[in-house]
C-alpha cells in the first residue's frame, strides 16, 4: 500500500530509525517514578473551580485520591512539594491534525485559504505521505503541544498506528481516530488499514497506560459512504462504544452533497443537510459518543438532533477565522449544545495552544456583531456635512448593537472563565467511555500543569481563571504530568534552581533527534510534491 521516498530510505535506515525510537523514550521513562507519587500544592484546582490545598496521590496514569489538607502528608511513597505553585488539569485539544504541523507556511497554504483549502492543497500532499513521515511530523506537533500545556488530544489523521507511537514517542496522550474515507481523499486507499489501526489502537494495553487511546475517524458526509458509515458504527460498539469523531458541514461542498445524496437538487423536496444524513443512517441515534467539529453550515433543526449527554460540537476558533468562518457558537450554545475547542490544524491556524483560543471564543464572537452591522457601516458613510445630532445618533446605534449582543445569555455565559475552560477541560475531558481528563478528581488521568503565578505572564494573580482563560499562559508553566509522567523534568522537591519543563524538553537529545529526521522527510516530502518553503 505504502510507498518510500528513496532519499529518505537512504537518510533514515531501519537501524537509524531504531536507535531514533530509543532516544525518543528516554524522555519520558527517566521521569515515571515508580510506586505511587503524591503532589502536594496550596493552590490544587478542582472540578468546582475552587482552589484549595490538596494532596494528589498519582499511581501509573491516573489520579487515586485528592484529599485536601495544609501542609504535605507524611508517611507518602513519593512526594513532590510545589509550594504554592498553582496545579490545574493540562489542556485538552479537543480537535487536532498534528501530522499538518510539516505543512505550516509552505508556499500555496494561503492561496488555498481562499478556496477548499482541504482539497486544493492538503489532499495533495497527504497522498505523498507514508507512514515513517507522519510518525515524524507527529512528533514535532507532539512537542508544540506539550509546549502549550496540551496534555491530550483528540487526534484525526492518517496512518493512525504511526501516531500512536509518535504520541507514545513524546508523552502526550491522546485519542487517535485514524482518517477514514472511501469515497474521496486520500485515505481511500488506506481504509482497511485505518480500520485495523483503530481495532489495534483500542486494544493495546501498552497505550492505554501511556494515556492513548482509540475513536473511529470517519472525514466528513462528502468522503464516507452510507455503506463505511453502518460499518463504523458497528465497529465502535464492538470495541467497547468509542466515540465517532469526524467533521461536518465544514465546507459549502460538503453541504451541497449532501443535498444530492438526498435527491433534493433542483426540485422541491426536503433536503438533507449533512447532520439529517446522520440522522438518517442512525449515527445521531446509534448511542455513541459523538464529536462533531467545526459544523458551519449546521441550522437550528439541525442542532435540536443531538443529544447533550453524547454529542458535542468542536469549534476551533482561529483555524475558523483563516479557512472559512467563525462558527455560531452563541447559537450552539442556545440550542442547547455540548461545546468543545480544538486548534485544528497547525498549517491552518497557525499554532497548536488552544488555550490561546479561548480569547477568540470569548462572548461568543459577540464583540464582532458591531463592527459589521448595518449600524456600524451607516456611521462609517456618514457625510462630512452630518449635523452633531446626526453623528451622535448614528454612533448610539453602533453601541445598542454591542450592547444587544454583550447581553444574550449565549454571550454572557462565554465571558464566565470557569465555562470557557470547560471546552478545554471538562467536556472533551468527559466525551471518552474508557477514561475521564480535564479535572483533578480520583479515577481521572493524570494530566497536570503546576503554573508559577510569580511569573510575569500571570502576575498579579489576582483572577487566576480570567488569567488562564485571557493571558499567554504557557510561559508560565513550570512543570506538566502527562499520564503520571513527569514531562522534560520531574520537579525539583528540594526546589533547587532548575530549568523549566519547556527548556528541558526542547535540550533533550530525544528532541534533536526528532526535529533532524522531521527536517529530511520534510525536504524530501515536499520536494515529491513540487513545493517549496515560503523561507
Amino acid at each position: 500500500i505504502y510507498s518510500r521516498s528513496p532519499t529518505v530510505c537512504e537518510f533514515e535506515g531501519r537501524r537509524t530509525r531504531m536507535r531514533v525510537a530509543a532516544r525518543l523514550l528516554l524522555l519520558v521513562l527517566p521521569y515515571a517514578a515508580a510506586g505511587r507519587t503524591t503532589i502536594f500544592s496550596r493552590k490544587v484546582l478542582l472540578p468546582d473551580s475552587t482552589i484549595v490545598p490538596a494532596a494528589v496521590t498519582v499511581d501509573g496514569s491516573t489520579i487515586t485520591a485528592v484529599v485536601r489538607c495544609d501542609a504535605p502528608p507524611a508517611g507518602c511513597e513519593r512526594l513532590v512539594d510545589l509550594g504554592d505553585q498553582l496545579l490545574t488539569p493540562a489542556f485538552i485539544n479537543a480537535h487536532t491534525h498534528l501530522p499538518m504541523a510539516a505543512l505550516r507556511g509552505v508556499e500555496g497554504c494561503a492561496k488555498a485559504m481562499g478556496g477548499d483549502v482541504v482539497k486544493d492543497l492538503f489532499f495533495k500532499v497527504e497522498r505523498l505521505m507514508t507512514p515513517d513521515d507522519v510518525r515524524a511530523f507527529t512528533r514535532m506537533g507532539a512537542y508544540e503541544s506539550l509546549l502549550c500545556g496540551v496534555g491530550l488530544v483528540y487526534e484525526h489523521y492518517y496512518h493512525g498506528r504511526a501516531i500512536a507511537d509518535a504520541l507514545s514517542d513524546t508523552g502526550l496522550a491522546g485519542v487517535v481516530a485514524p482518517t477514514l474515507q472511501d469515497l474521496s481523499g486520500p485515505g481511500v486507499p488506506w481504509l482497511e488499514q485505518a480500520l485495523l489501526d483503530t481495532a489495534e489502537i483500542a486494544d493495546d494495553e501498552r497505550l492505554r497506560k501511556c494515556g492513548i487511546f482509540a475513536a473511529l475517524g470517519p472525514h466528513a458526509t462528502d468522503t464516507v459512504s452510507d455503506a463505511l458509515w453502518l460499518r463504523i458504527i458497528a465497529q465502535a460498539h464492538a470495541s467497547g462504544g468509542l466515540p465517532v469523531h469526524a467533521h461536518l458541514g465544514q465546507g459549502v461542498g460538503e453541504f451541497h452533497a449532501a443535498l444530492t445524496r438526498g435527491g433534493a437538487v433542483d426540485n422541491e423536496a426536503a433536503g438533507l443537510t449533512p447532520m439529517r444524513l446522520l440522522e438518517k443512517l442512525g449515527v445521531l441515534d446509534a448511542g455513541l459518543p459523538l464529536a462533531l467539529v467545526h459544523a458551519q453550515y449546521a441550522t437550528e433543526a439541525d442542532l435540536l438532533l443531538l443529544r447533550r449527554t453524547r454529542h458535542m460540537l468542536i469549534t476551533c476558533p482561529f483555524s475558523h477565522v483563516l479557512f472559512s468562518f467563525p462558527s455560531p457558537v452563541a447559537q450552539w450554545l442556545a440550542a442547547g449544545a455540548e461545546i468543545a475547542c480544538g486548534t485544528d490544524a497547525a498549517a491552518s491556524n497557525d499554532c497548536m495552544n488552544v488555550q490561546k483560543e479561548l480569547r477568540l471564543l470569548s462572548a461568543g464572537y459577540a464583540p464582532f456583531a458591531a463592527t459589521h452591522s448595518s449600524e456600524m457601516q451607516m456611521l462609517w458613510s456618514a457625510p462630512a456635512t452630518s449635523s452633531a445630532s446626526e453623528l451622535a445618533a448614528l454612533a448610539d446605534g453602533v453601541f445598542a448593537v454591542r450592547q444587544r449582543t454583550h447581553e444574550t445569555p449565549s454571550a454572557t455565559r462565554l465571558r464566565k472563565p470557569s465555562e470557557l475552560l470547560k471546552t478545554v477541560w471538562q467536556t472533551p475531558g468527559r466525551l471518552h467511555p474508557h477514561f475521564v481528563a480535564g479535572a483533578i478528581k480520583e479515577g481521572a488521568l493524570a494530566n497536570f500543569l503546576a503554573f508559577d503565578l510569580t511569573h510575569p505572564n500571570l502576575w498579579p494573580a489576582a483572577d487566576i481563571m480570567a488569567a488562564l482563560v485571557m493571558c499567554d499562559a504557557s510561559p508560565a508553566i513550570h512543570s506538566m504530568m502527562v499520564a503520571g509522567k513527569w514531562i522534560g523534568r520531574e520537579p525539583d522537591a528540594s526546589h533547587a534552581p532548575a530549568p523549566d519543563f519547556r527548556r528541558a524538553l526542547l535540550d533533550s537529545d530525544a528532541y534533536m533527534a526528532a526535529r533532524t529526521e522531521a527536517d529530511a522527510r520534510l525536504a524530501a516530502l515536499l520536494e515529491r510534491a513540487g513545493i517549496r518553503l515560503a523561507i
